[in-house]
């Protein structure tokens, strides 16, 4: 097992999920001017590789962000450096359920197998308060995960038995 990096791990895990929940909504909708957030998010990384050991820094080298609309659930979807460590994460998305007023940070973590070594996913999310673990998640493509994603924060339909 690779542990993570702490450059990858910090921007991700502590950083951006900050940065993403305490702006909110407004952080899923496009800029009026149609301005990219990632000369934001790439300073945002340097900055933090600038509290770091020089060993301990990276290249910001894949990270990359655009906003989704899927069937009215509103994403920003980060892409992130090629983890290499379990927790980096490969996607991060900062979402705007249907109907919500708040936003939900989830990630996809790149994850190994403890039993057999082999490399997989897991489904994180990180709120104001803790970290939580969803699961085994998809394979690590922006299609799947986004789809992980709605699949997740859509609000749940209810029978008609309902409790």
């Amino acid at each position: 097992m690779t542990n993570p990096r702490p450059h990858h791990y910090r921007f991700v895990h502590r950083e951006l999920s900050r940065h993403l929940l305490q702006f909110g909504p407004q952080m899923t909708s496009p800029a009026p001017n149609g301005g990219s957030l990632v000369p934001a998010f790439t300073k945002l990384w340097d900055s933090l590789g600038e509290t770091l050991p020089p060993e301990d820094r990276l290249p910001s080298h894949g990270l990359d962000c655009r906003h989704v609309e899927v069937d009215g659930h509103r994403l920003l979807l980060v892409t992130l450096p090629t983890p290499v460590g379990t927790t980096e994460a490969y996607f991060c998305a900062s979402v705007l359920p249907k109907g919500a007023d708040a936003v939900r940070y989830l990630t996809l973590e790149h994850a190994i197998n403890p039993f057999d070594g082999t490399p997989g996913t897991v489904l994180g999310e990180w709120t104001t308060q803790n970290h939580l673990n969803h699961g085994q998640g998809p394979a690590p493509t922006a299609d799947l995960f986004i789809a992980a994603v709605i699949e997740l924060t859509a609000p749940k339909k209810r029978g008609f038995w309902r409790r």
